[in-house]
Formats: C-alpha cells, structure tokens, sequence
C-alpha cells in the first residue's frame, strides 16, 4: 500500500463530483481516452500532437504524471487530494482501474476511490513533509506503513456494501471481456491471431 498525492480537483463544481461519484481525476479532459497506453512515451506524442509547441521537458513531465495514475497506482493505494476551494486534504483509497468517463469538461480520466477522511492542509503538509504549491501533480509520499494503516478505519456494512458493488462491477467488466475475446476467437482461423488473443486472455486473467 502506497500513499499518492494528486493535485487535480479542478473548480466547486469537480470537486464536488469527485466526492459524491466517489473518483478522483488526472484532468487532461482534452485528451481522448487512455485505456491502452502503456508508457509515457505514448502519452507525451498525444500531448505533443494536442499542443505541438510545447516543450519536450514539460510535456515529459506530464506524460510521466498521466501515465502513473493510469499504470502505477494500484487498486489499494491511498490517495491524498488538496482541494482548490477548502483548506482541506481528501484521503481516499483507490478501489478501481482506469477508466476514461466523461463527468464534466475537467474530468474524463478517473480512478474509483473510497473517501476514508478529511484533513487540515496545514497538519498534512507538516506531518509528510510535502508542499501542495509544488508543480508536480502526481507524487509518490513516502510514509511509514504504521501511519498509513492509521487512514484505514474500520468498515461499517454501507461501506464493505459498496466495495462488493464495485467488486461486482469489476467481475461484469470481465465477463464483458471475456466474451468479446471468444467471439473474436470463434471468427479467426488464423493461428498467429488465435494466439495472440488467447495471450491477451491470460494476461488479463493475471492481473485481475
């Protein structure tokens, strides 16, 4: 288990959809959807090719931002969100993949998260030594385990209702999924193909 700090939260308004859909966000609505990017050398040419007069070392930097929400942080990781309207730190603990949703102009990339508690900026920033004005917006705290297991209360029944309803989503994605690759399966009497299907099969079955 990892502690993030992401600092997208965008205007009242986003911040209020990240706390009732219960998501957080990376922004970067303006690009389309991120479900097959792999490394930060694809999310920078996007970059690149949305605003060609950037420059390299910044558009890295955010390729590098982007890519580690979709790819590094793990369903079970904690994440600390400032918000821009309240002197107030959102701790939630990511319960979901990507996912590219289109819930207002600044937020289309999310990740599922359970919200655990709320804290003063000031008390934050002191206790993980972080400073919310820096550039980064997405950064890896380092954080003793003891401390984080502190974030983790225990469960009432709403809230281990509710991770069962994501659990079951998860499992109707898969199905979805699954089947798609056994249509493709049943349409193909090509070897290299059926292979490479059935590769993708297992790589999924793995990570799930």
């Amino acid at each position: 288990m990892k502690l993030w700090l992401l600092k997208a939260a965008g205007t009242l308004e986003d911040e209020e959809i990240i706390q009732e859909d219960s998501v957080v966000t990376i922004g970067w609505s303006e690009l389309s959807d991120l479900s097959n990017i792999k490394n930060e050398e694809q999310v920078q040419k996007l970059i690149l090719e949305k605003y060609p007069g950037m420059r390299g070392d910044r558009s890295g930097t955010w390729a590098e931002d982007i890519c580690s929400f979709i790819t590094k942080i793990k369903k079970g990781d904690l994440v600390a969100v400032p918000l821009k309207t309240r002197n107030e730190v959102l701790i939630g603990k990511i319960s979901g993949d990507y996912e590219y949703r289109k819930l207002s102009d600044f937020i289309s990339h999310i990740r599922r998260v359970r919200w655990l508690k709320t804290l003063p900026k000031g008390a934050f920033e002191e206790e993980y030594n972080v400073e919310f004005n820096s550039p980064e917006a997405l950064l890896l705290i380092k954080a003793d385990p003891e401390k984080l297991a502190d974030f983790i209360e225990t469960k009432s029944l709403g809230a281990l209702i509710e991770e069962l309803g994501f659990a079951l989503e998860d499992l109707e994605f898969l199905r979805e999924q699954m089947l798609d690759m056994v249509y493709r399966l049943a349409e193909t009497d090509e070897i290299p193909e059926v292979r490479r299907i059935a590769a993708e099969m297992e790589k999924m079955l793995r990570e799930k």
